[in-house]
This record gives C-alpha cells, structure tokens and sequence, in this order.
C-alpha cells in the first residue's frame, strides 16, 4: 500500500468508521438530531452543530490549500454561525459535511504523491502535515461531540 492510499484509509475511518480510537466521526454524530445539536451543555464550548460546521470549514480550507488556493481564514468561517435550529438547517449542514469530506478526500487523492513531503510555501511544514493535521483535527472534534454527547445524556453507542 502507497503512502497516498494509507492517508486516504485513514481519513476514510476517522470520518467513517473503523477508527482505531473508538467511534469516528460520523459515529459520533449518528443519532443526532438538531435539537441536540443546538445544546451547549457547557458554558463557553462549543456545541455539536458548531464543531460540525467548524470541520466542515475547515476540509473546504486543507482543500482549497491542496489544489493551490490561499483561502482567507476569517473567525466567521472558523466557526460558521449556527442558525436557527431546525430539522431542515441541520440535514443541510450535515449535507455540507458530508460534502466538504468528499472535497477534502478528493483533493487528498489528487495531490502529486511526489509533493507529499515537501514544504509548503509560506510556513515550515510540509504536505502530509496539512493532510494528516486535518485528519487529526477531525478525531479532536470527534471526541468533543463524544464528550458532549455523554454530558447531555446521549453518549454514542
């Protein structure tokens, strides 16, 4: 297996399933609905529909950033506003990550193997940190939902 199909194996189960940790993200949100969502349980977190439009933001970002671009990072897409709470607003946001991870893999899959591994312009790290810090930062969040979750009385599983 290529470095480039271990890195699309290993965003596929933190996004999916079959993560080594325990529950991958989309585990963590399953059962979820937009009322739950919308609760902060604890004063000054965030809750699970902000973390999932923050990921969500964030995939468009790496995205953007592998196929060239040089996306301004404003606090209003790091952590987008929450809407009004409704059934409707949360599938759509849902449907945004859904949409942002299938962005995220196909720019992974995209990126010249070759460049993996050198540094990105600008900054002192290199591609594969970008790529895997996403994936990273995904299992974070996914654990916050988790923590949330079970704080609010409906751990996963």
């Amino acid at each position: 297996m290529s470095e480039k199909q271990r890195t699309l194996d290993l965003l596929d189960r933190a996004y999916r399933a079959q993560a080594w940790h325990g529950p991958a993200l989309l585990e963590t949100l399953a059962g979820v609905n937009a009322a739950l969502a919308a609760k902060r349980p604890l004063k000054g977190a965030h809750t699970i529909w902000e973390l999932v439009s923050h990921v969500a933001s964030w995939n468009e970002i790496v995205a953007s950033r592998l196929a060239g671009g040089r996306p301004k990072v404003t606090p209003e897409l790091n952590f987008p506003p929450t809407p009004r709470p409704t059934p409707a607003a949360w599938k759509a946001a849902q449907r945004r990550l859904a949409r942002s991870q299938t962005r995220f893999r196909k720019a992974v899959a995209a990126f010249p193997a070759a460049k993996l591994g050198r540094r990105r312009p600008g900054t002192t790290a290199n591609w594969n940190v970008l790529i895997h810090g996403q994936i990273q930062h995904q299992l974070y969040h996914a654990g916050q939902i988790a923590m949330l979750r079970r704080g609010l009385g409906k751990p996963v599983g």
